[in-house]
């Protein structure tokens, strides 16, 4: 589940059945609707709308409706005044039409770990307000807690990238060398308050571990007594998800080439007992030649395997492995589970187990039969089937070989896997270029848009966390 939302507040939802008007907690998280029973930070929610591809409309008596091809019914919502139908009617829509803009004569043009941005993969996460607390000048610069000589002095900030919960991502350029990166900055206060702390580190340290020319790089760390810095390769491609959300589905061509490389950087985090638990379009970027990069380590772990697996249940539930659902601790074929919803998506354009009740989602996941359009390659469903075996002793990938049982598939037939590790394979799709190293022309105009001054303080209560010795520098 996501620790931030683009937008939330009390709607009334219709009933299914009784059609009875019910007071319920939404929260906007990218193009997911989530309802809640209450706002208590313990809970779990009710259902979630799939809002790619939707409509929003706006009613009368405060009311507004949501509805699409893919929903089993209408939604029908009640705001408590005009003002906040408007409002909830406003930010929904921004989420449908998130990065669908043509931004080709935009000189201000438009990708979470715990934010949902990382160096390329900015958030989905939108703020609204004007004056941002991240963007005010402080007094001076911040002294470098650490014996790092690097600090924000050593960058101009040329855009804002994008923002999530804890902080924002900046495309930066370093003063002496020129060099272009994503800088991914994290208030401290917020990971104390959300008990996000042990996470950050662990991305970090999980980050400075991987080299893989598919996992993003991590260049330069540091911190200061109110926030945490990550320097991080600046992949102008944009994410997965921004180009999904353009063209529906891909090519059977496009979604081979894309998986074939993630299944080689999954397959290297498993040789080191690292399990992802994330595969889904935001965490895919694309850099400027076309080649996948994974990013987002938030919910990364080290030290697991079938001998040593863990409890914590946790990813994004369109992409759940039946194994998290139920508890029983999982290990590494979760990743190959996360990957088959993936390729599917690619496909077909939604996930095979949707359903915008969370509760029916989870059970669809656990026993409903893998179904598939007729237009869907042959070998391609062979591949899914077992990718999606729901036992994940049985799972495609979950056998000693691991990555290498899912190369040998009839579906990667025509690939050279030397020469796609080196990079050596043509990508069938080139993102379009930026015009100069101040724009971003795969990233949303909220964000590009925005001022950038020389300051992200934040006012900073309890620093009681630890946050030991985050200086790094090295993969240059």
């Amino acid at each position: 589940m996501s620790n931030s939302c683009d937008f939330s507040g009390y709607l009334k939802k219709k009933g299914a059945i009784n059609r009875a008007f019910k007071k319920r907690w939404f929260e906007l998280v990218s193009q997911r609707l989530f309802y809640y029973k209450s706002h208590k930070k313990q809970r779990a929610p009710q259902g979630v709308i799939l809002l790619k591809n939707c409509t929003v409309e706006s009613l009368k008596k405060l009311e507004l409706k949501i509805s699409g091809k893919h929903l089993k019914r209408t939604f029908e919502l009640a705001a408590p005044k005009e003002a906040d139908r408007d409002k909830w009617v406003q930010e929904l829509n921004n989420a449908i039409n998130y990065k669908k803009k043509d931004t080709s004569n935009s000189s201000s043009s438009s990708s979470s770990s715990s934010t949902k941005s990382t160096s390329t993969s900015t958030t989905t996460t939108k703020k609204k307000e004007e004056t941002d607390p991240d963007l005010t000048p402080s007094s001076g610069e911040e002294q470098l807690i650490g014996n790092g000589k690097i600090g924000v002095k050593d960058f101009e900030l040329l855009c804002v990238l994008g923002r999530g919960a804890f902080g924002k991502v900046i495309k930066v350029r370093k003063k002496d060398d020129k060099k272009v990166f994503a800088m991914k900055i994290l208030a401290k206060d917020m990971l104390i308050k959300q008990k996000m702390v042990s996470y950050t580190k662990s991305e970090k340290q999980i980050l400075q571990q991987i080299d893989h020319p598919f996992i993003v790089h991590l260049r330069y760390a540091f911190q200061t007594p109110s926030k945490l810095y990550l320097v991080l390769d600046f992949l102008s491609g944009g994410e997965l998800f921004f180009h999904l959300s353009k063209e529906v589905k891909f090519s059977t061509e496009r979604a081979q080439f894309y998986t074939a490389e993630l299944v080689l950087a999954l397959g290297h985090m498993h040789s080191l007992d690292i399990i992802y638990r994330d595969i889904k379009p935001e965490n895919i970027v694309l850099d400027g030649e076309g080649h996948v990069q994974i990013t987002d380590f938030g919910l990364a772990k080290s030290d697991v395997s079938t001998q040593n697996p863990t409890q914590t249940f946790c990813g994004t539930p369109e992409y759940l492995a039946p194994e998290i659902i139920k508890g029983k601790g999982h290990s590494k074929p979760v990743d190959w589970w996360s990957l088959g919803i993936l390729l599917y998506e690619m496909l077909v354009v939604l996930p095979p187990f949707y359903s915008e009740n969370m509760n029916e989602m989870y059970e669809l996941i656990l026993n409903s039969p893998l179904k598939f359009p007729s237009f869907v390659p042959s070998d391609a469903q062979s591949l899914l089937k077992g990718l999606l075996e729901k036992d994940p002793e049985k799972r495609l990938g979950s056998g000693s070989g691991d990555y290498k049982e899912i190369q040998k598939h009839a579906f990667f037939s025509n690939i050279d896997w030397d020469k796609l590790y080196k990079r050596q394979v043509t990508p069938p799709f080139i993102p379009d270029k930026d015009s100069s190293e101040s724009k971003a022309g795969n990233f949303d105009s909220e964000f590009t848009s925005e001022r950038v001054v020389d300051s992200f303080a934040v006012n900073v209560k309890d620093d009681s966390a630890d946050f030991g010795d985050f200086d790094f520098s090295g993969k240059q």
